[in-house]
């Protein structure tokens, strides 16, 4: 769908650019790239005396994605699925899905999937040991998956991109999690 109806139903858009609230299966368009123009990555690695910081981050811009869970969480009669709270706000400000309507490939649900994620950041204090048995010890507290940045609506803009369907944010996925880690390292004399 390209546009919405007072009605709550979706509006096409033929190959001809003309609009009908009739799906014709030979007016189907190719709406994106599900695989990344650009990769980036960038490590950095600092240490002030005592103290050590090291920080991963990495990206991907230039791809598009199909937004699974909204197309089949944000549809008001669809209840197999639980219900976002996005399910009843109006469509591109004029008014909320009908009831009526299933889930469906269209337009509305591609989104842009460019992202910039924080990987990984560590915070380090190292110590010398005046001991018979330990030289020196480390304590350090890290964050895995820290934090993302990417105007994609969905959990994680970051999705499989193998096989034959790249670019499918797929809609029974599990979150990924973000983990805090506080640990010691010990150097034995």
């Amino acid at each position: 769908g390209v546009d919405i109806n007072a009605d709550g139903t979706w509006v096409y858009e033929d190959q001809d650019g003309k609009t009908s609230n009739t799906k014709v299966e030979s007016d189907k368009k190719i709406l994106g790239n599900g695989l990344p123009k650009v990769y980036a990555g960038w490590n950095n690695n600092f240490r002030f005396g005592k103290v050590d910081l090291g920080i991963t981050m990495r990206g991907a811009f230039g791809f598009q994605l199909l937004n699974f869970q909204r197309m089949y969480s944000e549809v008001p009669g669809f209840k197999l699925y639980n219900q976002l709270q996005s399910t009843y706000e109006p469509i591109m400000g004029k008014t909320v899905l009908n009831n009526n309507i299933l889930p469906e490939y269209n337009s509305y649900y591609v989104e842009d999937g460019d992202y910039w994620k924080i990987d990984n950041i560590t915070l380090g204090y190292n110590f010398s040991l005046k001991n018979p048995h330990f030289k020196a010890a480390r304590v350090y507290f890290s964050t895995i998956n820290t934090f993302t940045i990417s105007g994609y609506k969905g959990m994680d803009p970051e999705v499989n991109r193998l096989g034959l369907s790249p670019g499918n944010d797929d809609r029974d996925k599990y979150p990924t999690p973000r983990v805090y880690t506080l640990g010691v390292n010990v150097s034995i004399n």
